[in-house]
C-alpha cells in the first residue's frame, strides 16, 4: 500500500487547424513546445588550469546539438583490409565437451550444436520433443553412436 508510484503524464493540447477540411470534429495534437536552455559558462578555475572544451549548442530549430570537433592529436582509424579483421579467431572444440554433452543432453541434440551441426541437431531435438519424450531413447542411442565415431566439427576442424 506505502509502495504505490504515479506518475503525471505529458500535457496534450489539442489544436483545430482551419485550413483542413475533413468535416467537422477532427483534431490534430500537437505536443507543447520545448524551451532550449544554454548552459552557463564557468570561469576558469583558481589553480590556473584550462576549462574542458564547452559543447556547441544546439543547431537552429532541431534541440540537437552538432557532433564533435575533431580536438589536436591523430583522429585517424585505419579501415581493416578484410572481413577477418573484424572477428576474432574461433577457438577449437574439445572432444570432452562434445562426449559430455552427447552423453547428458545427446537426446535434445545439443552435442551436435556445439560441433556445428545444426541439421542433425534440429532432427534429435525435433524427434525427441515430438514424440513426448518417446523418441529419446532413440535419440540417446544415436547420440552414443556419434560421440564414440564424430572426431571434427562442422567446419572439419579435429576436436582438441
Amino acid at each position: 500500500m506505502g509502495n504505490t508510484v504515479t506518475r503525471q503524464a505529458p500535457v496534450v493540447t489539442p489544436v483545430r487547424r482551419p485550413g483542413i477540411s475533413l468535416g467537422s470534429g477532427y483534431t490534430t495534437f500537437r505536443a507543447p513546445a520545448m524551451s532550449i536552455q544554454q548552459p552557463a559558462r564557468e570561469t576558469a578555475p583558481a589553480g590556473g588550469g584550462a576549462l574542458p572544451p564547452t559543447p556547441p549548442p544546439p543547431m537552429a530549430g532541431t534541440g540537437v546539438a552538432p557532433p564533435p570537433q575533431a580536438g589536436p592529436g591523430p583522429q585517424v582509424q585505419q579501415m581493416p583490409s578484410s572481413l577477418a579483421q573484424y572477428y576474432p579467431v574461433a577457438q577449437p572444440k574439445t572432444r570432452v565437451i562434445f562426449v559430455l554433452l552427447g552423453i547428458f543432453l545427446g537426446v535434445f541434440g545439443v552435442h551436435n550444436f556445439y560441433a556445428g551441426y545444426a541439421k542433425k541437431g534440429a532432427i534429435q531435438l525435433c524427434m525427441t520433443l515430438l514424440s513426448c519424450f518417446y523418441g529419446a531413447v532413440i535419440s540417446w542411442i544415436w547420440a552414443i553412436i556419434e560421440i564414440c565415431t564424430v572426431n571434427k566439427d562442422a567446419e572439419g576442424t579435429q576436436f582438441v
